[in-house]
């Protein structure tokens, strides 16, 4: 049976022909995540994404052009992994995570990256963050934190602040396994484009395409 599908949304068939590319994330991630999960409330996930999700999202991106990418909880790394690989020499990626282990592993793997840096902090430090890297405005963020874990009020700060840090024509790109972003986002930027990704573990995940 097809899952249930939610009204207006858009819908791209998942069939992929690239299997180089796994479902299930590596073992040594898988591990990582589930250990984190269990001891950090900020963390949702028990699995990284799947490559699926992370190319039905990123392919929002033209990454033909120098960028500033901001990623919101990379987590160990897979979207920030495929970003950094596809983005020109002369693009920007900061990654904000608030889990020292994360952070750890980031850092380890970037350090010979100067196009790559590592934060800890929230997300809701961006602005600051920004600041301190001489940035007033990105062309995209990137995010797969919990927004279900915010209270409203910081839900809405954050959504609002996220806005105000694009450039005219940036993209908040954000993927969440309910559909309880998908209002809130409309409420706060011109144009939004939603499909669902089955290949994921959870699967039905939902991803937007939010165009301020």
């Amino acid at each position: 049976m097809e899952p249930a599908r939610d009204a207006g949304a858009t819908f791209v068939d998942t069939t992929l022909t690239d299997h180089t590319y796994a479902l299930v994330p590596t073992l040594t991630g898988t591990i990582s995540y589930i250990k984190n999960f269990t001891q950090d409330q900020d963390v949702a996930a028990v699995m990284p994404s799947s490559s699926f999700l992370v190319r039905r999202v990123c392919k929002w991106i033209d990454f033909d052009e120098p960028a500033t990418i901001v990623e919101y909880g990379p987590g160990n790394g897979v979207f920030s992994e495929y970003i950094a690989e596809h983005m020109t020499a002369d693009s920007t990626l900061i990654l904000v995570e608030t889990n020292a282990e994360f952070v750890e592993m980031l850092e380890e793997k970037y350090a010979d990256d100067d196009r790559v840096f590592v934060v800890q902090d929230r997300a809701e430090c961006v602005e600051q963050i920004l600041a301190d890297h001489d940035l007033d405005e990105v062309d995209y963020i990137v995010s797969g934190i919990p927004f279900s874990f915010l209270d409203e009020e910081t839900r809405i700060e954050l959504l609002e602040t996220t806005h105000d840090v694009l450039v005219d024509d940036g993209k908040f790109l954000v993927y969440q396994y309910y559909n309880h972003l998908e209002e809130p986002l409309r409420e706060h930027f011109a144009e939004v484009t939603k499909e669902r990704e089955y290949l994921n573990v959870p699967p039905t995940i939902r991803a937007y395409e939010a165009c301020k």
